[in-house]
């Protein structure tokens, strides 16, 4: 018998497809009854990205929807929940399916550069929305003229701002008067517009943007979940509850569930240790379990161990495709790290901290449960409560503080977390940092022959770097091509003489040679040597250098440079070792 498949794609995200199409499903419905049971009207439901939160709200779609088919029969969904734990939890859950209109709707695509820009973007969301009661609302007969109106410019694309930030409101009075029932609202993604918004103004000194998103989306959300009369429940999710940025000012008490939250009967985004077991079993990968964990758990939400959903099924659908790659970082493929790179690229303090996580040690924050985008700029060390919310990071501990705050002791999850910090430490490193540098007194210094200046101005550039660079020779070997390059063309592991050297390159009329060596910090705690034995690192720094000196003179790279490089009229060569942030530097007579 042939095994179900994984989910992929959009499909993953769509609960009738999942169960309509044969396809392997972790059952989640445990939270239909625990939102009903509950008797939250509205509740605020934020998990990082890719954590099923979408999938989640297409369950609950396809569980509230009052639908017709179109012979005017209400549709039934049930064969979708049979099997499934809601279908255990009652006739009080039971009679609630199929009852209510439902509008789904994602801000996932809602950005822009502008406030103009993100109000297109939300007219398009708008529109989407707005497909699924075109039919029964133009048929009806309910809508009067200038109603008709205004829904067409919904479906056109181009309804005024007024009516935008009305739609909710208008959209389920124009529902209820057709059915007689509440609207269930669905808001996927909502705080993705004040992200994005967010990481503009902070590279645009200035800019309102921020603002401007916030009344916008403020007053959008505002007309659904604010004192509407006409709403049965209303789920949103995101990746953080963002209160203070008076999103829900005026809300009805809606119920918060975030990664602190340990209320939870069970977990209903990620997966659960014993689901991961589970599936693993069922495609005959036991014996994976433990890379597996390494590479996608870590996570802990309300007090339980999480994998990481997204991650986890694209492995295993690799392992069972027999690929050798199946254990990798798919997370970081998902969307940016925007917020991961603007911290590491402007606080060195922050880059420092990450390193230590990652090389995992934990740092101990406040978390601030009502977080502001505004705070990543006003408070810096907010920046840790997002990176918990958002799933950067996990709460090894969480304890109240002698001010009676909240703080936790935070560290990176898993190694799949790790290589997309790494990935976005090298891009600061390679492509923000080294080209930044003033190279100048570092050229006229090799130019001159100025070996005190060469070191100086090399340790200069590698005070910026953090501890978790592998500082291997090829680290040291593109930090120098990339401080050369700004200034002239480079030749790194060319053909000269006899051999390769390292780096070469011609300033003005003067040809340079760089060859390269280092000690690794492995090499150090291999030959027993501290880091604060500077004498006996500078001892074995030194022999390297005599190892580039010997390599300068037996491969004839000075002749071979001037053969062949005819702008150069004469040539200095150098030996060059580092040692994490050390440099040694030696003209070669």
């Amino acid at each position: 018998m042939s095994k179900k498949l994984i989910p992929f794609g959009e499909i993953s995200e769509s609960f009738t497809g999942l169960r309509g199409d044969g396809i392997y499903y972790v059952d989640k419905t445990g939270f239909i009854s625990f939102l009903i049971d509950q008797r939250r009207k509205i509740c605020v439901a934020t998990r990082p990205r890719r954590f099923g939160k979408t999938l989640m709200l297409k369950t609950l779609e396809a569980f509230f929807e009052y639908r017709l088919d179109e012979d005017g029969k209400p549709v039934d969904n049930r064969r979708y929940f049979e099997g499934l734990k809601v279908m255990d939890a009652g006739e009080d859950v039971i009679r609630e399916m199929g009852q209510y209109p439902v509008i789904f709707m994602s801000l996932k695509d809602v950005s822009g550069d502008s406030v103009d820009e993100v109000i297109d973007q939300l007219r398009g969301a708008v529109r989407r929305a707005s497909y699924a009661h075109e039919t029964v609302l133009k048929q009806s007969g309910v809508l009067g003229t200038s109603e008709a109106d205004v829904l067409q410019s919904y479906l056109d694309g181009k309804a005024s701002e007024a009516n935008l930030k009305q739609y909710f409101e208008l959209m389920t009075e124009w529902l209820y008067r057709l059915t007689k029932r509440k609207t269930v609202i669905l808001l996927d993604e909502y705080d993705v517009p004040l992200q994005k918004a967010a990481i503009y103004d902070s590279h645009h000194p200035g800019s309102e943007l921020f603002d401007k998103t916030v009344k916008l989306i403020g007053k959008f959300v505002s007309s659904g979940f604010k004192t509407n009369s006409n709403l049965a429940y209303g789920v949103i999710s995101g990746c953080m509850r963002v209160a203070k940025e008076s999103i829900f000012t005026g809300m009805n008490n809606p119920g918060v569930i975030d990664v602190m939250t340990d209320e939870l009967p069970d977990e209903f985004w990620g997966f659960t240790e014993n689901d991961v077991k589970q599936m693993l079993a069922y495609y005959g990968l036991d014996d994976k379990y433990r890379d597996i964990e390494q590479w996608y758990d870590g996570y802990i939400f309300g007090g339980r161990k999480v994998f990481n959903p997204w991650s986890l099924l694209n492995a295993i659908r690799g392992l069972v495709n027999h690929s050798d790659m199946a254990i990798q970082p798919y997370w970081v493929m998902t969307s940016g790290n925007d917020i991961i790179d603007d911290m590491i690229e402007r606080n060195p303090q922050h880059r420092e901290l990450l390193a230590k996580m990652m090389q995992g040690e934990t740092i101990s924050a406040t978390i601030y449960k009502n977080l502001s985008y505004r705070d990543l700029k006003q408070n810096p060390d907010a920046i840790w409560s997002f990176l918990l919310y958002t799933g950067y990071l996990k709460a090894v501990k969480v304890f109240k503080n002698e001010d009676d705050l909240l703080e936790a002791e935070l560290t990176v999850p898993n190694t799949e977390i790790r290589s997309v910090m790494r990935a976005s430490l090298r891009h600061w490193w390679k492509d923000i940092q080294i080209p930044s540098f003033d190279t100048k007194p570092l050229s006229n210094a090799l130019v001159t022959a100025d070996v005190e200046t060469v070191e100086r101005e090399f340790r200069l550039a590698l005070k910026g770097s953090v501890s978790v660079f592998d500082y291997n020779e090829a680290f040291y070997h593109g930090m120098t091509v990339g401080l050369l390059r700004t200034v002239s063309e480079v030749h790194s592991n060319d053909e000269y003489g006899e051999g390769r050297p390292d780096v070469v390159t011609v300033i003005g009329e003067t040809g340079i040679i760089l060859e390269i060596k280092c000690v690794t910090p492995k090499a150090l705690v291999a030959a027993g040597i501290k880091d604060n034995d500077r004498s006996r690192i500078k001892n074995l720094m030194a022999s390297k250098l005599d190892e580039a000196v010997k390599q300068i003179h037996d491969h004839e790279y000075v002749e071979a440079v001037l053969d062949d490089e005819p702008a150069a009229r004469t040539v200095k060569s150098y030996a060059v070792c580092f040692c994490r942030k050390w440099c040694m530097v030696r003209l070669v007579e």
